[in-house]
């Protein structure tokens, strides 16, 4: 049977509370025993298992963990339960929901199988889906990683930063993911004050498919720069479908 199955704070450590809440990109840290298992005339076990790491829909979202333990036991190990170990990695966008670890272990020896699930909660973050490639949650911040702006103003001699993510793009084989952006500034009467001169590139495969491509991006603003509104205009393509989109946002200069 499967024993003392259990999430943990850490490698080690101790069993994680069960309204535990987990991110995305973090270390699942899984931990079990098996007990009861047969042993033959020579006092030697033979058992097999496989733990799936499993998404909201049932989808594998980590390679699954497969092994034997094949071993003869002293008489002093008669009470020896061998302990499991799995440290899946939830994707860097994962979405929210209910995930599962599915714990199957077979005594190769007696013929028998026992399995187990321990269902756990993550919170991605919110991106809205798309069929057609499209920029979502544009923000703009002061610093990198800063607290969103309401209305977008900076000063002149600042450093305007801004984070948005790309969804909506096809996927190629192993889940490939081929997107690249341009950032462009134009003033209040249209006209185009600087264009990035080549497009900024998102280019891996994934064992897990990507929900979308999170983007940051940084802008020194002049301090001869004249006060009024200006506007940003992502331009992003989906290379493998083909697609391209354009994206516009306001913000000022004070």
């Amino acid at each position: 049977m499967i024993l003392n199955a259990a999430l943990l704070e850490a490698d080690d450590g101790f069993p994680a509370p069960a309204d535990a809440t987990y991110q995305p990109g973090e270390i699942l840290y899984l931990s079990f025993h098996i007990q009861g298992y047969t042993t033959d005339r020579n006092s030697r076990l033979r058992l097999s298992y496989r733990v799936e790491a499993l998404d909201p829909g049932g989808a594998a979202f980590f390679e699954p963990l497969d092994g034997k333990i094949e071993t003869e036991l002293a008489p002093q190990d008669a009470k020896w339960m061998p302990r499991i170990r799995f440290s899946p990695v939830l994707p860097p966008t994962a979405d929210s929901g209910r995930y599962r670890l599915a714990l199957r272990v077979s005594d190769d020896l007696a013929k028998t199988q026992t399995s187990q699930e321990l269902a756990f909660q993550v919170r991605g973050r919110r991106v809205e889906p798309s069929e057609t490639l499209v920029v979502r949650n544009v923000q703009f911040s002061r610093q990198e990683d800063g607290d969103p702006m309401a209305a977008p103003a900076f000063r002149r001699g600042e450093t305007l930063w801004a984070a948005f993510d790309i969804t909506g793009y096809r996927s190629g084989e192993k889940n490939l993911v081929w997107v690249d952006y341009t950032v462009a500034v134009a003033n209040a009467e249209g006209k185009t004050l600087f264009q990035q001169p080549q497009p900024a590139e998102d280019k891996g495969a994934a064992f897990y498919p990507r929900r979308y491509v999170h983007a940051v991006f940084s802008l020194n603003l002049e301090r001869h720069m004249v006060p009024g509104e200006y506007t940003i205009v992502l331009t992003v393509r989906d290379r493998i479908g083909s697609q391209s989109a354009e994206s516009r946002h306001k913000f000022t200069v004070e």
